[in-house]
């Protein structure tokens, strides 16, 4: 396989970042895909695989956005490992908080996070503005957190 399919695969993560509308939307139902599989075949302490497979996600990710933005432009749409790292981020740490994982939990943290990737309250706003990768990045990451606060908030108030 040469390098530059490679490099499409994993931004693209398997090419969902190819979709021909909303490819933020499919990159996230990638995250959730990939993170069912691993919450429900690694088990116990599956929130640690994601704890160590975030930070490897975000590295590559960091490393391949130069070569993304020369070839596609800044903050390219095929770009989705972003969302997939943001949805990680989300169901990561509701596990490690020990959240009762419920299908309706899974669904409102895809909308929400959803929801926080599109509209960019701050910081994320400020946070795609960064150049290179990190602005590509953490912008994602910012949404996450912005939608586990908001599903910790709700559960808080008993509205889920």
């Amino acid at each position: 396989m040469n390098k530059e399919l490679f490099k499409e695969i994993y931004l693209s993560f398997f090419f969902l970042g190819r979709a021909p509308i909303a490819p933020g939307t499919f990159g996230t139902l990638g995250g959730v895909v990939l993170a069912f599989l691993i919450t429900n075949y690694i088990g116990n302490n599956a929130e640690y695989a994601l704890l160590i497979l975030i930070p490897i996600m975000y590295y590559f990710g960091l490393i391949l956005a130069p070569w993304a933005e020369k070839k596609y432009g800044g903050d390219p749409g095929i770009y989705v490992l972003d969302e997939v790292i943001g949805y990680l981020i989300i169901i990561a740490s509701l596990s490690l908080l020990q959240f009762s994982m419920e299908n309706h939990i899974w669904i409102l943290s895809f909308i929400l996070f959803r929801v926080f990737d599109v509209v960019k309250l701050w910081p994320a706003r400020n946070l795609e503005k960064l150049h290179g990768g990190h602005g590509i990045l953490l912008d994602d990451i910012a949404a996450g957190f912005q939608t586990l606060l908001a599903i910790l908030l709700l559960d808080n108030f008993n509205l889920i």
